[in-house]
C-alpha cells in the first residue's frame, strides 16, 4: 500500500452538494435539484484544482530546494578538484615549469 504524502480534497465532489438539515430534508426549496447538484459539484472541482495547485506548488519548491542544494554541493566540489589539481602538477616531477 502507497504512503500518501498529499491529499486533494475534497475527495467526493458530488457528496453533499444539497443543503440538508438534520433529519436530512431539503433545508432551503431548491427549484431545480440538477442545477443546484452540478453548482455544488463544480463548486468542489474547483477546491479540488486549488488543493492539487497547492500541492503542485510545494513539490515543486521542495524540488527547487533540493536542485539548489546539489548545485552548491557540486560547485564546491568542483573547487576541492581545482585546488586538488594544482597541488598535483605542483608535486608531479614529470612535468617541468
Amino acid at each position: 500500500m502507497p504512503f500518501l504524502q498529499r491529499v486533494i480534497e475534497p475527495v467526493h465532489v458530488c457528496r453533499n452538494t444539497l443543503p440538508l438539515d438534520d433529519q436530512g430534508v431539503l433545508a432551503v426549496e431548491v427549484p431545480n435539484e440538477l442545477e443546484c447538484v452540478t453548482n455544488g459539484t463544480l463548486a468542489n472541482i474547483i477546491r479540488q484544482l486549488s488543493s492539487l495547485s497547492k500541492h503542485a506548488e510545494d513539490l515543486f519548491s521542495s524540488l527547487f530546494r533540493e536542485s539548489s542544494s546539489i548545485v552548491a554541493r557540486a560547485n564546491s566540489l568542483q573547487g576541492r578538484i581545482d585546488r586538488l589539481a594544482v597541488k598535483v602538477t605542483q608535486l608531479d616531477s614529470t612535468i617541468e615549469e
